[in-house]
């Protein structure tokens, strides 16, 4: 049997709670946003109490609503026939649009399935937005929001609204096609906007904001190695003796070499206090996993912290700038320390290969240093367990991804396996 019920919606900016139409039979069921918002005290045990005049011709366009449903399922009885759900979203929908709490709106059916849509779709993904803020990072919520725009962008380009039952199969293709051709993603990009679209479907399922059961084998991607960038040591020493950069350029200089030196993130440098330095050691919670961490102080690294001793109140390093200036400015500090090789960066967005051709300080970032640190340590027969202990990565399959072997590393494993020495003396008879 069918039912009729009407639910809360989050608060909106104004405070104030707007109502949302369900009808429901056998599992299936629409929705109609009734654009009726009202206060929380006037719902009492799911049911609207008016008290104001506002609230009476709100209470109105409910009961209007109410009217209409009894209305088609009476004449769908007189005539011995059935509606589905389908059939009667737009029997429904023909006929509220007609009555005079409702002929205000007068939009045609198409706009107002897609109003409705937009409404209970992206109104559950802003309640989880704003639940994960309490455990989730700063960066990590503005991944959701941007994810957010891509996904209604998305939506204004195929015409269709998204909802829950139109994710499917069909859905993933189109999206990926879209990506790729469209959003001109390269390939590990649009792996991180799927996994995204998978953690808000996994949660839907979760809180039953949803009775589709999504089979997640089927929203594959490709993910493919990234090209890793990192300084050699000549080139990291050019750039920690430049003596020309200018204050912004210099202190950017000194947190990326502080990362190559350390091989701490660069969002738990920005964090640094004075507390956190104990003699020899940096003893720090990280921000990304919650770890403790006990970094060991080379003569580098201390004597960047000498720099800058007493110079701030609560912090052995200067106030950083956000990560986006960082980048812009240690990429001006590895030129003029002429960090300028020739460099190539291959990546694909689908099948299709894109090639990237630098000078090698047009590639440097904040993530530069944390490679750096753990190729040159590498190289310098640090063994791996130190490394993934100083660094706090816990899985070989993660350390790989930075390792990158140098080219004098490379050059010097060749000369000590191929060697006159070592090569057979006597010829063969």
């Amino acid at each position: 049997m069918a039912t009729l019920k009407f639910y809360l919606q989050p608060q909106n900016k104004k405070n104030r709670f707007p109502v949302m139409m369900v009808y429901q039979e056998k599992g299936k069921k629409f929705r109609f946003y009734t654009r009726v918002t009202i206060k929380k005290e006037n719902w009492v045990k799911n049911s609207f109490k008016p008290i104001s005049l506002e609230d009476f011709v709100n209470k109105e366009k409910l009961t209007v609503c109410q009217s209409v449903i009894s209305e088609i399922e009476k004449e769908a009885i007189q005539h011995d026939r059935y509606l589905s759900v389908e059939e009667m979203a737009l029997e429904f929908r023909e006929r509220i649009k007609k009555t005079d709490a409702f002929n205000e709106m007068g939009a045609n059916r198409k706009n107002q399935q897609i109003i409705a849509t937009q409404s209970q779709f992206f109104t559950h993904f802003d309640e989880f937005v704003e639940q994960s803020k309490a455990t989730k990072a700063k960066g990590t919520i503005r991944h959701y929001e941007g994810f957010k725009r891509l996904l209604i962008k998305y939506e204004t380009h195929s015409g269709k609204p998204i909802d829950f039952e139109a994710i499917n199969n069909s859905f993933f293709q189109k999206f990926h096609h879209y990506l790729i051709n469209i959003e001109k993603m390269m390939n590990n990009t649009i792996g991180a906007q799927i996994k995204e679209l998978k953690v808000f479907l996994n949660y839907a399922m979760r809180n039953e904001l949803t009775q589709v059961k999504y089979n997640f084998k089927d929203f594959k991607t490709i993910k493919e190695d990234v090209d890793i960038i990192s300084m050699n040591e000549n080139e990291l020493f050019r750039l920690y003796e430049c003596k020309t950069l200018n204050k912004q350029q210099d202190i950017a200089r000194d947190y990326v070499c502080f990362e190559c030196f350390t091989g701490l993130r660069f969002s738990d440098i920005c964090r640094l206090k004075n507390e956190n330095i104990k003699e020899d050691f940096i003893e720090l919670r990280t921000k990304k996993t919650k770890d403790i961490l006990f970094v060991p102080l080379n003569v580098f690294a201390k004597e960047i912290l000498a720099k800058y001793k007493g110079i701030y109140k609560d912090s052995p390093l200067p106030p950083p700038y956000s990560n986006q200036k960082v980048n812009t400015y240690i990429k001006e500090a590895a030129k003029e320390a002429k960090i300028d090789e020739l460099t190539m960066v291959e990546k694909f967005s689908g099948s299709n290969r894109v090639v990237f051709t630098k000078p090698k300080y047009a590639f440097i970032c904040t993530h530069t240093g944390r490679r750096t640190f753990i190729t040159l340590s590498h190289e310098k027969g640090m063994n791996i367990e130190m490394i993934m202990k100083i660094t706090g990565i816990k899985k070989w399959d993660t350390l790989k991804k930075y390792l990158k072997v140098s080219e004098k590393s490379k050059l010097m494993k060749m000369n000590e396996f191929w060697n006159r020495d070592s090569m057979v003396s006597n010829p063969i008879n």
